[in-house]
């Protein structure tokens, strides 16, 4: 015997986890994978870390580019080696 097919009843109202563009605050994003350059501060002021294929959101409405929480992750971990490897050669 088969068991029958049920509907699930989507919620009517917008979804509240959903991500919003931190410049115009709108929810119409989209996925894409590009480099994130990170300006650093301090001792390496003036320099840069481009960090590659960071998963990025793209809002479609002003076009801001912002990190994923997988992608601030790569982020921190290539800057973290990325000042350790400055600092290296400035020694």
């Amino acid at each position: 015997m088969r068991k029958s097919r049920t509907k699930v009843k989507l919620p009517d109202g917008p979804i509240t986890g959903a991500p919003k563009c931190e410049q115009c605050g709108s929810s119409a994003l989209k996925r894409k994978t590009g480099t994130y350059p990170v300006p650093l501060t301090g001792k390496l002021a003036g320099r840069r870390i481009d960090v590659y294929r960071v998963e990025l959101d793209e809002c479609r409405h002003c076009g801001f580019l912002m990190p994923t929480p997988q992608g601030k992750a790569k982020i921190q971990r290539c800057t973290k080696v990325g000042i350790e490897l400055f600092l290296k050669s400035l020694r």
